[in-house]
């Protein structure tokens, strides 16, 4: 029997306003419950918008979401959503190629009238619809075409039969065009030389193909322009300029042209193509510098690049120091660039933390802005969601929990020593003695136990009352315990008592070998440093604070002044840091 799989996949999704809350609330609206399971927004840097995938565990909520929410709009913008549909994944979406329609507006039509809703009615009546996408600019209107695709092939003869042909048409796939019908009949070039006159540069493109027009223009390094081809015998064969500029950019393009120039070509690309384009080439080379470079704040400011080489150069070999000041509080910061990860990272290691001139160094691995800003957002999308699915009550919150896959390995263990009490405790009750007291051995209480010390504090942070429920075996060896503040009622309790309880659970498990160390760190104080500075700030300064090394996390765990104060330095460190000082 095939599993039946309850997604619905979400596109067109605004980047500005999507969030798992909103989402859920859209779905609410319309009487339907997605369940606790956080739904996994994509978030692409490449594409103009995101999108998402819900999983609605109860069948009913699921039927009830593919009929209610094939469409609708999520602050103002047009949202689709499709159910899980092999047809439409990977090879399979070739059996249904000839179930597709291209729909393209008149010119006089408003695009912005192109809705599914509207859609769904016209296309409707020739058959049952499997999916529909409309075309949108990066701005979220409609570029004024659509593509629909029927359930079976007759329905999809059956309107191209009845609508009109110049605005409906058989829909093909791009592999299947033909290769140069997709390349432009103009072409871009630059670098070239100053001293070069206009026709010998035009001279060089004519013999691909006949040059319909062509463009020069001149910059302070060098000069560049288009070149347009077309067929003088057959102006509307759209493959000869194509074909001509595929030549071209074969035979032309990296020609040395003078000692310092190389000719550069590739087909023309409209405004928003090329900033795509040249976003994308920016952020490739800032991730292949990411692991070699370093960006440095908190040294004296009257510190040059030569100093600042001086200091680093000792662990390795430098590419490149660059200066910065913020010309708004004329704090200096800088960037050191390695020409090795190893040297990078052993710098990073060495230095970071140091004091030079009074100053304390502060040094962190090279983040690339707008990837760090979409990792805050999913920090932040995951605390809004987490208190979201809080106010459903604690056995909800438990499911979550048991739900992380990196807990649930502690959870496991959690429920096998319970188990493994069991026995001694039924003993107890029936008066026996444990075999420790009839003159057996006495082991660590942790031995007998089967448990690794570590996992008594994680415990802690998932069931405070697990612990604590349990009653001591007479005569046996208690574990040692922590200064903890005498319990109370949680709503009697401040936040500084609050935090120091939960604190004093996680902290056995703070140590370099725990892998969940940050997170674990990073999941408790959060709240506490929204409350302190503000939700903006919160995330960015969770994040330096579970960076610090173990012996300083351990300290403000131990006390909530001291929380207070590392909260205080690092807000006072990110209002002296300028924005983008992490670029």
């Amino acid at each position: 029997m095939t599993e039946k799989r309850n997604y619905l996949y979400l596109y067109d999704l605004p980047k500005k306003d999507v969030t798992s809350v909103k989402l859920a609330e859209a779905f609410k609206a319309q009487g339907i419950d997605i369940g606790t399971k956080k739904p996994q927004i994509n978030r692409d840097l490449f594409k103009p918008f995101y999108s998402a995938v819900i999983h609605i565990e109860e069948p009913k909520n699921y039927e009830d979401a593919k009929d209610k929410m094939k469409y609708f709009f999520l602050d103002q913008c047009q949202v689709r959503s499709l159910p899980f549909d092999k047809d439409l994944k990977g090879d399979n979406k070739n059996k249904i190629m000839n179930h597709n329609i291209f729909y393209k507006m008149p010119k006089e039509a408003d695009k912005n009238a192109l809705t599914y809703k509207w859609l769904h009615e016209k296309f409707g009546k020739y058959g049952t619809i499997k999916s529909t996408k409309i075309s949108l600019n990066p701005d979220y209107t409609p570029r004024g075409y659509a593509f629909i695709c029927f359930e079976d092939e007759a329905s999809t003869k059956k309107c191209l039969a009845a609508e009109p042909s110049e605005e409906v048409f058989q829909f093909h796939a791009k592999d299947s065009r033909d290769v140069a019908s997709k390349l432009s009949n103009n072409l871009y070039f630059k670098n070239v030389p100053k001293h070069f006159k206009e026709a010998d540069i035009k001279k060089m493109f004519e013999p691909f193909g006949t040059i319909k027009s062509f463009v020069l223009n001149e910059n302070e390094i060098s000069k560049f322009g288009f070149v347009c081809y077309m067929s003088k015998d057959d102006p509307s064969d759209v493959s000869y300029g194509g074909k001509a500029v595929e030549s071209a950019i074969a035979a032309l393009n990296d020609k040395n042209l003078d000692e310092t120039h190389k000719l550069y070509i590739r087909p023309f690309l409209n405004k928003e193509q090329r900033e795509q384009e040249k976003f994308q080439e920016t952020i490739r080379y800032k991730n292949s510098k990411k692991r070699c470079n370093l960006y440095v704040k908190n040294f004296p400011p009257n510190w040059t690049e030569q100093e600042l080489g001086s200091l680093f150069k000792q662990y390795g070999e430098i590419e490149k120091v660059r200066l910065e000041k913020n010309p708004n509080t004329n704090n200096t910061y800088a960037f050191v660039c390695f020409k090795k990860p190893d040297a990078c990272s052993m710098a990073k290691t060495s230095l970071h933390g140091s004091t030079h001139d009074g100053r304390t160094l502060q040094i962190n691995h090279y983040e690339i802005k707008e990837i760090r800003d979409l990792q805050l957002e999913e920090m932040r999308d995951k605390r809004d969601w987490e208190k979201y699915i809080a106010q459903m009550g604690p056995g909800i919150q438990w499911n979550q929990l048991t739900n992380q896959p990196h807990l649930s390995h502690i959870i496991q263990q959690l429920l096998q020593l319970m188990q493994s009490q069991q026995p001694q405790q039924h003993m107890d009750r029936r008066g026996g003695k444990p075999n420790h007291m009839q003159g057996g051995p006495r082991k660590n209480y942790n031995q007998n136990r089967g448990m690794n010390p570590n996992m008594m504090g994680m415990g802690n942070q998932m069931n405070p009352h697990m612990m604590q429920n349990r009653m001591p075996q007479p005569g046996m060896p208690q574990p040692p315990m922590m200064n903890q503040p005498p319990q109370q009622p949680a709503g009697q309790m401040t936040p500084a008592q609050k935090y120091q309880q939960a604190a004093m659970g996680i902290l056995p498990s703070v140590r370099e070998n725990n892998p969940y160390m940050k997170d674990q760190v990073g999941h408790l104080i959060f709240d506490y440093v929204q409350i302190l500075v503000g939700a903006d700030k919160a995330p960015k300064i969770t994040g330096m604070l579970i960076e610090l090394p173990v012996d300083q996390i351990k300290q403000y765990l131990q006390s909530f002044p001291a929380l207070q104060q590392r909260v205080q330095e690092a807000n006072h460190l990110l209002m002296s840091t300028p924005h983008d000082g992490q670029e």
